[in-house]
């Protein structure tokens, strides 16, 4: 493969974000919580479900890089884009994202008419968010946090069960302390530029955005925590020492860091919040298929 092939492989892969696609493991939140992981049918759904939001959500970035090509070439990291950087055209990138979006529907179609419906949903989000609502305060972040829900109920969805509204509420609290903490990463990096970048930069101060990701945070555990108490088994309480500590850490992570200190990835090379994470996945799993049901009462 010579130098120039290998370098436009790379724009098309680079272009539809496959660091984001950890996004999309919300998919699996449905099957996971609800019991059953050892069902092949309802996994392979899953599974499917989460390879079309993959597809769907490459095409919306895609979308988006073409609306912000100007911007990002005021970005520090952006400009290394596939469009702003001029590796990838406009025609070549809008035909990759209708063939994505495509695939995206044609794998809905093999699960089912209300799978379908999510997409759409996802897709009007994306589409409103590019368009119009990035440039509007606290709607933005709203709205970042509207795709993470439908993926948690997307979930659901591809495999047909009931999911808990204090679940819902959660991931929509989480993706509003991960927008607004990207949001508190943009002012503090880009400064008095920040503006040229973002246009909805200019409506936030620093101080503003650090209230808001501390309301999220307080309110997402107090969601998180009646997630627990109203919980089948009330073994999960035991998880809550470590959903706090996670966003104890990510809220540091946020402050302290620097080049990508607003990204989510950031925490996937932190090392401490890595074994919190696999420390929480591994105790949840444990109590819904191995530990015995309790109630203690608390859900009244």
């Amino acid at each position: 493969m010579s130098l120039g092939t290998n370098s436009r492989v790379m724009a098309y892969l680079q272009i539809i974000r496959p660091k984001q696609w950890y996004k999309n493991l919300l998919l699996f939140v449905g099957i996971a919580f609800s019991k059953n992981l050892g069902n092949f049918d309802l996994l392979q759904s899953a599974i499917l479900g989460f390879l079309a939001f993959c597809a769907l959500s490459g095409s919306t970035y895609i979308l988006n890089d073409i609306v912000d090509r100007k911007r990002d070439l005021a970005h520090p990291t952006k400009c290394k884009r596939p469009i702003p950087s001029g590796r990838m055209s406009l025609r070549s990138a809008g035909i990759y994202g209708i063939l994505l979006a495509t695939g995206a529907f044609l794998a809905a179609i093999v699960i089912g008419p209300e799978f379908i419906m999510t997409l759409f949903a996802y897709l009007a989000v994306a589409v409103s968010y590019s368009f119009y609502f990035k440039n509007i305060i606290i709607l933005d972040g709203l709205l970042i946090a509207a795709g993470f829900v439908v993926r948690a109920i997307a979930g659901a969805v591809a495999v047909s069960v009931p999911i808990s509204p204090w679940l819902i509420i959660s991931v929509f609290l989480l993706a509003l302390v991960l927008a607004f903490g990207k949001r508190r990463h943009e002012l503090a990096m880009l400064g008095d530029e920040a503006r040229d970048h973002r246009q909805v930069l200019k409506e936030y101060s620093l101080h503003m955005v650090e209230d808001m990701m501390l309301i999220s945070v307080s309110t997402l555990i107090m969601a998180y925590s009646m997630y627990t108490f109203l919980a089948a088994n009330q073994w999960m309480m035991l998880t809550i020492p470590f959903a706090i500590y996670g966003l104890l850490r990510y809220m540091s992570l946020v402050h302290t860091g620097e080049e990508g200190g607003g990204d989510v990835d950031l925490i996937f090379r932190d090392l401490p919040s890595v074994l919190n994470l696999v420390c929480w996945v591994l105790i949840i799993l444990v109590i819904l298929y191995y530990a015995p049901e309790i109630d203690l009462g608390l859900g009244g």
